[in-house]
């Protein structure tokens, strides 16, 4: 089930000074990146369990060994469809110790850029979504959006996970 997970020694041997990692993905048409020290690891779709009366781009949970981890769906939290669930994926993040998974498209890259190439976000981006983005970077011909995380829930909605769903803790035996 897991395509890759990144290893902080493998993350310091990438970079460069004055580099920031990113892992960039697709929903829908659009690129957008998260950057590199929020991912845990990208995961194949497995079975979804659904929640009650949870917003719409709440998906539900996976068992994740022996975790269970809740999903969001980033196109619906966008309104731009769902995922699908036969060939999307999922990108498990760490936030502020919570671990949640988002469902993308697909993955395109891991990729460095300067601080300096990184440019604002346009203020003709639809209100909805403009909270979401801390900028966008060209990286070739891909125009990607820097996503911050931690804005991809509101603050009711990340006490509603820490209530329900346990701190994710770095040092904790993880089972194979």
């Amino acid at each position: 089930m897991v395509e890759f997970t990144f290893a902080p020694s493998q993350i310091k041997s990438l970079k460069k000074e004055e580099e920031i990692l990113f892992l960039g993905f697709m929903a829908s048409d659009q690129a957008y990146c998260f950057h590199i020290n929020y991912i845990k690891e990208i995961l194949k779709i497995p079975k979804i369990f659904t929640l009650p009366q949870t917003p719409t781009f709440l998906k539900g949970v996976i068992e994740l060994r022996g975790t269970i981890l809740p999903i969001l769906d980033l196109k619906e939290r966008f309104s731009l469809g769902t995922v699908h669930p036969k060939q999307g994926r999922i990108v498990v993040l760490t936030i502020s110790n919570q671990m949640l998974g988002i469902l993308v498209d697909r993955v395109t890259e891991v990729f460095a850029t300067s601080p300096k190439e990184i440019k604002p976000t346009p203020l003709v981006i639809h209100q909805t979504i403009l909270p979401f983005m801390e900028g966008m970077v060209l990286v070739r011909d891909m125009l990607y959006y820097i996503l911050n995380p931690k804005n991809l829930l509101s603050t009711k909605e990340y006490k509603m996970l820490e209530t329900h769903f346990p701190p994710y803790e770095e040092n904790s035996k993880e089972k194979e």
